[in-house]
């Protein structure tokens, strides 16, 4: 994943949330205007971001012991600059993105901290539920993966994100510094 993509597999998973199973009935299809006005709620500080994560479950019929304990565990920490004109408007990053064709969003919720709903795409649902402040986040994902044998792959991840400071100074790259060199006439 690239830095802005991958910012924070929470934010990026904001919009994913999860509503949970507890004998209801199934949350309604919510619009792009409906989940922007739930995360215009959300506040994100400006800075540098650190992201963990961690696929800490893996299932499915006939899942081979081995594939299942190559997926779990810890991916690569990453780091990214969050502008001030991003956290401004931190549901523009996902509702920046192409919506997938057959994909819906429901239940998405924003209460006080905390954030849930879901993502249904064709073979594809993400549950998601965490706590978001201005300088963190802790979510929890489930990724249900329809497989091609039928069985249903579930992953679960676990996230991490927390403000570390402020961004680095941006040089620029070593070819515009030689442009911008003043020589002697």
């Amino acid at each position: 994943m690239t830095g802005r993509a991958a910012l924070f597999p929470g934010l990026a998973a904001l919009a994913l949330a999860i509503a949970g199973c507890r004998g209801e009935a199934p949350p309604r299809e919510m619009s792009r205007t409906e989940v922007a006005a739930v995360l215009a709620g959300l506040r994100v500080a400006p800075g540098l971001w650190e992201v963990r994560s961690a696929v800490v479950d893996a299932a499915g019929a006939n899942l081979p012991v081995e594939a299942r304990r190559g997926m779990i565990g810890p991916r690569p920490t990453l780091r990214h600059c969050i502008t001030p004109a991003e956290a401004a408007r931190p549901a523009a990053r996902f509702l920046g993105q192409p919506a997938r064709p057959g994909c819906a969003w429901r239940g998405f919720a924003l209460a006080g901290e905390r954030l849930r709903g879901t993502t249904v795409c064709p073979g594809v649902t993400t549950r998601m539920a965490g706590r978001y402040r201005p300088d963190g986040f802790d979510s929890r994902m489930e990724i249900d993966r329809a497989m091609p044998d039928g069985a249903v792959l579930t992953l679960t991840i676990a996230s991490r994100g927390r403000r570390i400071g402020a961004c680095p100074e941006q040089r620029p790259a070593p070819a515009a510094e030689a442009a911008m060199e003043v020589r002697p006439g």
